[in-house]
């Protein structure tokens, strides 16, 4: 049981020290040209609707038939 729970406090240890870092956070978003931005909202426009279109196509796969 001591066994155990010095096993486990030294891992407990370990994993608070290793932590996050002192990085701070950055803006990508920032770096990149409008047209890039744009073409990037397209691209997530086109892929959503392929979702939506899938969706509709599986419900009427699955519809029982009668």
């Amino acid at each position: 049981m001591k066994t155990r729970f010095t096993l486990f406090a030294c891992c407990a240890m370990l994993a608070l020290s290793v932590g996050c870092g002192d990085s701070q956070p950055t803006n990508i978003a920032s770096e990149i040209s409008d047209s890039e931005f744009d073409e990037y909202n397209r691209m997530l426009q086109e892929s959503q609707q392929q979702m939506v279109e899938s969706d509709e196509a599986m419900a009427k796969e699955m519809k029982p038939k009668r």
